[in-house]
């Protein structure tokens, strides 16, 4: 059975200037994302049965059956309906990308599913149409079915892609602690 591999590469934010509440109650952002080498894997194939089918490797934490929530079944859902397929998906994500550390590593993901379904199935959509559907699943999904570097404004929805940076290095420091979700500001985030 054929199957596809799509890298779902981690982000780091250049710059993030947070320029104060919209009249939607999101704030404006201006922000600079960078891809990284850093990355997760995700392996899908077609299933005869008509379900998705989703495991996660590579944290303990996230192991298992995710439901419905997750990012990456609902990316698989969401454009399986839109492409109006009667067969079902497994897929396999591998995690390396640090959960809720601002890598976008669940929005990678999701937007890593998007391609990796078109590509399994040989379809095509017009550009805009996908970014339609990522926007739904999060603000940050749309950057990553492109990736690079782009500046990211507004809610932090509409990017502006640039050229990328070669060769330059970044160190990313992971402290064995959970970060408080009301202290780290993210993309679209509301702030209430």
């Amino acid at each position: 059975m054929k199957s596809v591999r799509v890298p779902a590469y981690a982000k780091v934010n250049l710059c993030l200037d947070v320029l104060g509440r919209r009249a939607d109650g999101y704030h404006e952002l201006r922000t600079i994302f960078q891809t990284i080498t850093l990355h997760d894997t995700l392996v899908i194939e077609a299933s005869a049965d008509a379900r998705i089918d989703l495991r996660i490797a590579g944290n303990s934490a996230l192991a298992g059956e995710p439901g419905r929530d997750n990012l990456v079944y609902r990316a698989l859902d969401e454009l399986r309906r839109e492409l109006r397929l009667k067969r079902g998906v497994c897929a396999v994500l591998t995690k390396r990308i640090p959960v809720g550390r601002g890598l976008g590593g669940g929005s990678s993901d999701a937007a890593a599913a998007l391609i990796a379904l078109l590509r399994l199935t040989g379809k095509r959509m017009e550009a805009a149409r996908l970014v339609e559907i990522a926007s739904r699943l999060g603000a940050d999904v749309p950057f990553f079915l492109r990736g690079g570097r782009a500046l990211g404004i507004g809610r932090g929805m509409k990017f502006i892609h640039c050229p990328i940076l070669r060769g330059a290095l970044c160190w990313l420091f992971h402290p064995p602690i959970s970060p408080c979700p009301h202290e780290m500001p993210t993309s679209g985030s509301r702030g209430d």
